[in-house]
């Protein structure tokens, strides 16, 4: 059952990117589940285990999904980031825009146009000051945040202030 959860939220967070090691991150990421002290032996990660015990899942979610995460510390930075990912879709860092939430409110009517809409969702636990991110077809947003929880991996919608 739990395979199954994992299997649907790797899915949901990977649609519409080109992936041709889906299969191993889903397997590495089901690994660490049923095994996670000898997943983050493998992977040299032992300060996750020493800083949050349940974490390992967590981590294995954002170590397998590295190369499609979008990771800053400022938001300008981000930006670029997106910008880049998106083949400068979104243009220059919009002038005025000083905090996160106000950048992620300017950002969404944006990613909506796109074919299918998108969204930024804030994933996991950086285990740093960084924002750690990644662009989701919108359409399972709310399918992604229910596995999130079922799983606990950290999520959060970036275009909706708290």
């Amino acid at each position: 059952m739990r395979e199954e959860k994992i299997e649907q939220l790797i899915n949901l967070l990977l649609e519409g990117y080109d992936v041709e090691n889906k299969e191993e991150i889903i397997s590495n990421c089901s690994f660490c589940y049923v095994n996670p002290v000898q997943y983050i032996k493998d992977n040299d990660a032992e300060w996750v285990i020493e800083s949050n015990e349940d974490g390992a899942f967590e981590f294995s979610v954002t170590n397998e999904l590295f190369d499609f995460l979008i990771r800053g510390d400022k938001i300008d930075e981000i930006h670029e980031l997106i910008d880049e990912s998106l083949n400068t879709v979104i243009g220059d860092f919009p002038i005025g825009i000083r905090y996160a939430d106000d950048y992620f409110k300017w950002l969404q009517p944006i990613l909506n146009q796109e074919d299918p809409p998108l969204e930024v969702i804030e994933l996991a636990d950086s285990y740093s000051d960084e924002l750690q991110l990644i662009i989701v077809e919108k359409h399972n947003v709310e399918s992604i945040s229910k596995l999130c929880h079922e799983l606990m991996v950290h999520f959060k919608r970036t275009s909706i202030s708290c």
